[in-house]
């Protein structure tokens, strides 16, 4: 009888699959607009006779108001309810795409990014604070996760599209392609969702239950605990490589490794692929290891930190390799396994605080996350421009990227230890007995 209703609550239900598959779109959509800039970073960079540090300001821009937005915004959906909120910020988008049609400056295009940014910088953590309500805690891994994977299919699916089109018509018809997409993206969202099933409170679970059993912990002192600024910091890491990925890795292909226009359409694709498949390996591994054990530390933390030391490895041996193959390989790899506090970061903070902190929790991950996307591709710019080569510098700041996932990967899977883990086992323990 227990089993057959923990089974049940383990269920992820019709409404939260309708909710993850829009969010699914919404991450599609974000992440392409994202990755346009890097896809058309040659020829921008060409016609407003940028340098690489200047690309590098460009790229930091995107994130200049991203943490703020994501806190304030965060809040504000809290209030006028979460349907508003992100048809909202999905217009921003569209608006600021079209907008690019019109840059022919370094300050126009630096308008546009910080803009840009400040609308995208609460759309992640209310996407994972939405999908979470609708999912039971055995299945938040996954569940999360396919709400994630539109951010790398986003950019995998979009790669050649976008390539096409700026080979072919230009790079502000790629811009223009992003816009209208997101246009009718919001259409569909104002005519299927209704606020209230936004706002309905999920179904209660069987790992729920243990956890309204344990004394709830203060929203401040968890913010301040060692286990939320470990996981953030490993947030700030991912995003560093993130943003890499999105503003650099198209440049360094092509400059450094000097493939054609035909060879870069196609890989560029590959760690955005790469990403997704990996996201959805170790989201199934984790929640089938905290289904059996009911502890978020052999559940989520032990595999967030060997995942990151396994990116940081890949990065360093994409520094030392002369083949084009195994480089691209390893920086692939890099990129891929350095995501991974995407998807596992969001399902630990589940554990740290009430329910009814999650939003802000969420909100206060990314936030900081985000500063990752401010330094990384700036520092990036710095070290490509200023080094003896171009090369040189791109391989500078994949080592730079490299120790920082080793280091805060290693305090996560090494400090990481929230309590609610100890007592819901506990709890468990007790019933069964």
């Amino acid at each position: 009888m227990n089993e057959k209703g923990a089974a049940k609550s383990a269920k992820i239900s019709k409404t939260a699959w309708i909710v993850i598959a829009l969010l699914f779109l919404l991450t599609v959509i974000s992440n392409a607009d994202k990755a346009v800039i890097g896809f058309a970073s040659v020829p921008i960079m060409k016609e407003l006779g940028l340098n690489a540090e200047q690309w590098g300001i460009i790229g930091s821009a995107f994130f200049f108001l991203y943490s703020i937005s994501a806190i304030l915004v965060g809040a504000l959906a809290d209030k006028i309810g979460i349907k508003k909120v992100i048809a909202g910020m999905a217009a921003v988008w569209a608006i600021v795409q079209f907008s690019t049609v019109f840059v022919s400056s370094f300050t126009y295009l630096l308008i546009t990014r910080i803009i840009l940014g400040a609308g995208e910088g609460p759309s992640y953590s209310l996407a994972m604070t939405a999908a979470s309500r609708y999912l039971p805690k055995e299945k938040l891994g996954v569940g999360l996760t396919l709400v994630s994977i539109g951010g790398p299919l986003g950019v995998a699916v979009s790669a050649p599209i976008l390539m096409h089109l700026i080979l072919n018509y230009g790079w502000r018809s790629a811009f223009v392609a992003t816009g209208i997409v997101g246009l009718i993206w919001i259409a569909f969202w104002l005519m299927v969702v209704k606020e209230k099933k936004e706002e309905e409170p999920a179904a209660v679970n069987q790992g729920q239950a243990a956890a309204a059993a344990v004394p709830e912990t203060k929203f401040k002192a968890a913010l301040l605990s060692k286990n939320f600024i470990f996981i953030a910091f490993c947030g700030f890491a991912t995003y560093w490589s993130f943003t890499i990925g999105l503003n650099w890795l198209p440049n360094y292909l092509e400059n450094v490794r000097n493939l054609s226009a035909e060879t870069l359409t196609i890989v560029v694709a590959l760690p955005w692929i790469m990403i997704t498949l990996s996201q959805l390996l170790f989201s199934s591994l984790s929640d089938r290891i905290y289904h059996k054990t009911q502890n978020v530390v052999k559940g989520r933390v032990f595999i967030l930190g060997p995942v990151m030391a396994a990116g940081a490895a890949c990065y360093f041996l994409g520094t030392l390799v002369s083949s084009n193959i195994l480089a691209i390989a390893f920086l692939s790899l890099g990129l891929t396994f350095g995501c991974i506090t995407l998807v596992l970061g969001p399902a630990i903070l589940v554990d740290l605080v009430a329910k009814k902190h999650q939003g802000k929790i969420q909100g206060w991950f990314m936030a900081f996350t985000s500063l990752g996307g401010i330094v990384g591709p700036y520092v990036t710019g710095m070290l490509v421009e200023n080094s003896a080569t171009a090369a040189a510098g791109f391989h500078l700041s994949f080592q730079v990227c490299a120790l920082m996932l080793l280091i805060f990967g290693g305090l996560v899977w090494l400090g990481v230890r929230p309590k609610n883990a100890e007592q819901s086992t506990s709890v468990l323990v007790t019933k069964e007995a």
